[in-house]
C-alpha cells in the first residue's frame, strides 16, 4: 500500500467571528495555535483516497463539492472532515476565507500525492478513557465511547477519540485547535513523525475537565488554555501506549484492501423544509439586521443556521456521503457526516464484522445533529428545529446502511 501525507496551515485573521457558540458574539482576538488541512492519501488497489482533516467546525457540503470538483484532476476521491473545534470559524460566514479553504484544501491533497510511498505493514492498538469524556444529556447514566484506537505506520499516526472539542468555552475569543489540536502536537514532539487525529460521534459527548460542572452540564464557560494543553497530552500519552502494546498488521500478508463509498438520503423534518421554504421568499438578511439590533441572541443564531441551509438545501432530503475502507479485514474506517449520537456509533462498532472499527464524524457536509429516535421523543437541545433538521428515525437509516457496507466489504 502506497501512503503520502502533506499538511498547510489554513489561519483565518484575526477579527474573525469564531462559530460554536451562539452566546459569544465579540470576533476573535489573538491566534493558541495554528490551524492546519492534514491530508492523507492512500492507494487502495486501483482506487486512490485522500482523506483530509481541517481544523474547523464544520465542512459545509458545497464546500465539499467544490474541493471534489477541483480534485479530480488528481485523479482521487476526497473525504474531507473537520475536527469540530468550537474555537474556529465557520466557512459560511466569510466568503473569503471559504474560497481560501479551498485552495489550501486542494493544494495540500496534491502535495500528499506527490510524496506517496510504500509502506510494509502498520500497528494498531486501542485503549480506553472514561474520565475525559461525559454524556452531555444524561451526565450520571447516558452511554459513552471511551475507546481510543490508534494506527501507526512509519509515515504517520493517526488517532480515532470521541469527545467534543469544547475545551475553550464561550468566553474564549482566540483561535485555537482545542484539544485536537494539542494532543497532536504533542505526538509529533515525541514520536518525531506526522499525526492527524479523527473525531467520533460526540454529537452529545463532551470532554471532562477540571472547571466542569457536571451540574451544569452544557455550560463550558470555565475552560483554559492550560486544560486544552492538559487533555491533549494525556490522549497522546494514551494513544502511544496502545500503539506501543498494539497489533503489527503486515501489508504484504495482506489479501483485502478496499474502500467503498455511498450517497444516502435522509428526509428533512416538515417543519424544517416549511420553514426554508417561507423563508426562500422573505429578506432574511433584514431579520438577521433587526435580531441583532434587539439582541436576539438565540434567535440571531438560528436565523444564519436557516441562512446556511437556504444556501444548502434545494431538495426535500439530504445528500448524506458516506465512505468505509477496509485494510486487511482487521481495521475498518467509516466515515459519516454532521454531529452523530455516540449511541450510532456504539451500535456500528458492535454489529462491525472487523476486529478495529474507527467511525468518524464530521465528514462530507455538517448537517447538524443526528440523534437517535429515542432523543427525539425526550426532547433537549439537539433535537430542536434547525438544530436537528432531519426526520427521527433517520439516524437509525444512516447507521444501519454503514453496517451493510462493513458486510460487504469484509472478506473475512
Amino acid at each position: 500500500m502506497e501512503i503520502g501525507y502533506a499538511k498547510t496551515a489554513v489561519n483565518p485573521p484575526i477579527g474573525i467571528k469564531l462559530e460554536g457558540y451562539a452566546n459569544r458574539l465579540e470576533p476573535s482576538k489573538c491566534i493558541y495555535d495554528d490551524l492546519y488541512s492534514r491530508c492523507l492519501s492512500l492507494k487502495v488497489k486501483d482506487t486512490t483516497v485522500s482523506i483530509v482533516v481541517v481544523d474547523s467546525i464544520g465542512i459545509p457540503y458545497s464546500l465539499y463539492t467544490k474541493v471534489l470538483k477541483r480534485s479530480s484532476a488528481f485523479g482521487v476521491d476526497v473525504l474531507l472532515g473537520a475536527t469540530h473545534s468550537h474555537s474556529t470559524p465557520s466557512p459560511f460566514e466569510d466568503p473569503l476565507y471559504e474560497e481560501y479553504l479551498v485552495r489550501s484544501i486542494v493544494g495540500c491533497i496534491n502535495a500528499s500525492l506527490n510524496n506517496m510511498n510504500n509502506i510494509q505493514h502498520f500497528v494498531v492498538g486501542k485503549s480506553f478513557l472514561p474520565q475525559l469524556i461525559y454524556n452531555r444529556r444524561k451526565p450520571l447514566e447516558g452511554v459513552v465511547d471511551p475507546e481510543i484506537i490508534a494506527v501507526d505506520s512509519k509515515l504517520i499516526t493517526i488517532v480515532n477519540f470521541t469527545s467534543h472539542p469544547v475545551v475553550l468555552g464561550p468566553n474564549n475569543l482566540c483561535i485555537s485547535s482545542d484539544y485536537p489540536g494539542a494532543a497532536i502536537r504533542w505526538l509529533e514532539n515525541i514520536t518525531n513523525k506526522n499525526a492527524m487525529f479523527l473525531n467520533g460521534c460526540c454529537g452529545n459527548i463532551n470532554p471532562y475537565t477540571a472547571s466542569t460542572n457536571i451540574n451544569k452540564p452544557y455550560d463550558r464557560s470555565g475552560g483554559s488554555y492550560e486544560e486544552v494543553k492538559q487533555y491533549g497530552e494525556v490522549l497522546a500519552l494514551e494513544a502511544l501506549k496502545s500503539i506501543r502494546l498494539g497489533e503489527r498488521i503486515d501489508l504484504e500478508k495482506c489479501d483485502e484492501l478496499s474502500y467503498k463509498k455511498s450517497v444516502i438520503r435522509l428526509r428533512l423534518r416538515k417543519e424544517v423544509m416549511e420553514t426554508i421554504s417561507s423563508l426562500r421568499k422573505a429578506n432574511i438578511e433584514s431579520m438577521i439586521v433587526e435580531a441583532e439590533k434587539q439582541g436576539n441572541v438565540y434567535e440571531l443564531w438560528k436565523l444564519k443556521l436557516v441562512k446556511a441551509f437556504l444556501r444548502e438545501i434545494s431538495e426535500e432530503d439530504l445528500p448524506v456521503p458516506i465512505a468505509v475502507i477496509n485494510l486487511c479485514n482487521k481495521l475498518a474506517f467509516v466515515f459519516l457526516p454532521a454531529e452523530v449520537f455516540v449511541e450510532h456509533q456504539l451500535y456500528i462498532k458492535n454489529k462491525s464484522p472487523f476486529k478495529y472499527t474507527i467511525v468518524t464524524c464530521y465528514f462530507n457536509s455538517y448537517w447538524m445533529y443526528i440523534p437517535t429516535k429515542e432523543a427525539f421523543s425526550e426532547g433537549g437541545y439537539e433535537v430542536e428545529p434547525y438544530i436537528s433538521i432531519i426526520e427521527a428515525g433517520e439516524g437509525e437509516k444512516l447507521r444501519d446502511e454503514v453496517v451493510k457496507m462493513l458486510q460487504e466489504v469484509y472478506t473475512g
